[in-house]
């Protein structure tokens, strides 16, 4: 069976040189043991289909050789070479690992720069060629083959191969690990539950060398017409490193290897994070920014390092703080806003314990909160009404025809509460709604209005309690869960509705469970016939999730971004639905952001 090395004798590779208080953080999170996380996903979607020509799609061309731009070649406008620093602020709560494949909900801000994805998405939300060169799979959408760009290396002058990417899958799988992240491939890739639940040997799951080392095949379940979409999600570890040091070696700079554009320079707990060029980058995205500077700070604090000119970016500014900017035309022109990641904010029940074992419990619930009085008084354009799941712009949102089903009824929230056996809230068990650290200003907010929503119109004491996120995430993907009464958001990962309902499939991050709701979602996720009748199909999988009221859905986020106005390049320009923002995911090398983002030749010296 296939194992990573033991995390105890790593620990001494990891920490040698670090401050004390490093190596202890270091320390703690090598020995963590969460409950496994995980469950069976639904199948994925079609959003491939439009991009890649479908099942047996044709190759794609192979990319150009990139790297870092030398001061005679940056963009026109753009700042000295010195001068591309990129800085950003950060929650110190979130950012524990700087790898995808090592924890998914502990990264900061600005992550996932050490090495190439098979594929990277534009502000158009098309799939684009990074590591793959070309893909194609056989008849019935089950095996994939992906050529890789084999003038790849990592900065050990190590070449990047197949193995890295086997080698990452299966330290994904394997239990030990306890990905916070399995989810996502469980019930996809051939074996991947089996081998989470300790049934089959890592080696089994369906990811494996071809016919030489730069050939890599995935092999699914079900048709999996989606999958080139999905492997957004692909970030290889070096094979190597992971044996040899474990897999926090990019956490120090004595052990970090890199085949991205960035290596870690710096590491201060709770202070800064630097990246710094990696000198030996051969992908093929040509990198004007030269050093990422991550500055930890609370969120509440990121608008003050804002206009103190101590960051480039934030994102999320309170209420108060945009009204400030909005209130000076020449910083009304800093401010930026986009779809995100079509993400959704809710309020969720476990629906396998008392009270919200109760239907009618949990419609109570669903009709006291007045997402109209938030909008007013707290989102403002920072987020809009959700009354389901699916976002506006979102394929197969279908916000008006269920808009109804929550509403905002305070009179008939109390009657049904009565119904389940408590009126006027008597009777009614204490609560504590659980909300994950580190959220934002309007998440604080939101939740705390919703509090007091629910003891003005049902007399129902609500205890608000923040919680670390690695612990919340931990009580969340216990099997059974651990969080009675929750709040916490979702966004797509790959452009198909599959994806956003795929996280309310049985097993997965939530206790509900409905099997005709699996069954339409599953049975969408693989129909390649009429796109209108598999949007049907998943309209009709919605209807029943916002019916069964396993959560409340409070709003969609449209995030707002503060961006520094000698920050330039086309990352900012308007994508073809006009949007302008730094579109997600971000600075990563999943994105084509870092090509396209650059300092200015106005910026002030002395950026640091």
């Amino acid at each position: 069976m296939s194992h990573t090395p033991d995390r105890a004798n790593d620990i001494s590779h990891l920490t040698s040189g670090m401050r004390n208080e490093d190596a202890t953080a270091l320390k703690t999170e090598m020995t963590r043991r969460g409950l496994l996380r995980g469950g069976a996903a639904a199948g994925a979607g079609l959003a491939a289909l439009g991009i890649f020509g479908g099942i047996g799609a044709t190759p794609v061309p192979g990319q150009s050789a990139g790297g870092f731009l030398s001061a005679q070649d940056m963009p026109e406008g753009a700042a000295a070479a010195e001068l591309q620093v990129y800085r950003v602020p950060s929650d110190p709560a979130n950012s524990k690992s700087l790898d995808f494949y090592e924890q998914v909900y502990g990264r900061p801000l600005v992550a996932d720069l050490f090495s190439e994805p098979l594929v990277r998405i534009n502000r158009n939300f098309e799939i684009e060629p990074a590591a793959a060169t070309e893909w194609s799979s056989n008849d019935d959408g089950t095996v994939w083959t992906f050529k890789l760009d084999q003038g790849l290396m990592w900065s050990d002058d190590t070449p990047v191969t197949a193995a890295d990417w086997v080698k990452t899958f299966q330290y994904a799988a394997d239990p030990e690990h306890a990905w916070d992240f399995t989810w996502f491939w469980a019930g996809d890739l051939v074996n991947f539950s089996e081998a989470i639940a300790g049934d089959v040997p890592v080696d089994e799951i369906g990811v494996r060398q071809g016919a030489d080392e730069f050939e890599l095949v995935f092999e699914t379940v079900n048709a999996a017409p989606y999958l080139p979409s999905k492997l957004l999600y692909s970030l290889p570890l070096s094979k190597k490193a992971l044996e040899e040091s474990g897999p926090l070696y990019n956490t120090n700079p004595d052990t970090a290897v890199s085949s991205g554009p960035f290596i870690i320079d710096e590491w201060l707990r709770d202070q800064s994070l630097t990246y710094k060029r990696n000198e030996k980058y051969t992908g093929s995205m040509e990198v004007p920014i030269q050093k990422v500077i991550v500055k930890f700070a609370a969120p509440n604090t990121w608008f003050t390092l804002y206009e103190a000119d101590q960051v480039d970016y934030i994102e999320g500014p309170a209420p108060a703080e945009l009204q400030i900017m909005e209130a000076d035309d020449e910083k009304a022109a800093q401010i930026y806003q986009g779809v995100g990641d079509f993400g959704c904010f809710y309020f969720f029940f476990d629906v396998d314990s008392a009270p919200f074992d109760d239907l009618k419990v949990r419609q109570a619930f669903s009709h006291v909160l007045d997402r109209e009085a938030m909008k007013q008084q707290i989102w403002g354009r920072q987020a809009n009404a959700a009354p389901s799941f699916l976002a506006p712009g979102f394929p197969g949102s279908n916000t008006e025809a269920l808009a109804d089903i929550q509403k905002f009824d305070p009179d008939l929230a109390k009657q049904l509460l009565e119904e389940a056996g408590f009126p006027n809230g008597e009777g009614f068990p204490s609560l504590t709604l659980e909300v994950r650290g580190g959220g934002s200003p309007v998440e604080i907010a939101t939740t705390q209005a919703y509090g007091s929503m629910l003891k003005q119109h049902l007399n129902i004491n609500v205890e608000i309690q923040n919680v670390d996120r690695e612990a919340f995430y931990d009580a969340l993907n216990a099997k059974p869960t651990q969080v009675l009464f929750g709040w916490i958001s979702y966004g797509m990962d790959y452009f198909d509705p599959s994806n956003m309902l795929g996280v309310w499939a049985s097993g997965g991050r939530h206790s509900w469970s409905n099997e005709d709701y699996d069954a339409k979602v599953k049975e969408a996720a693989v129909f390649l016939g009429d796109t209108d009748e598999r949007i049907a199909m998943f309209q009709e999988a919605e209807r029943i999730l916002v019916e069964d009221v396993p959560a409340v859905f409070a709003y969609f986020s449209t995030p707002i971004q503060l961006i520094k106005p000698y920050m330039a390049g086309p990352a900012l320009d308007a994508d073809d639905n006009g949007i302008t923002a730094v579109h997600w995911p971000g600075f990563t090398t999943m994105s084509t952001v870092p090509g396209e983002l650059f300092v200015g030749e106005d910026a002030p010296e002395g950026r640091s």
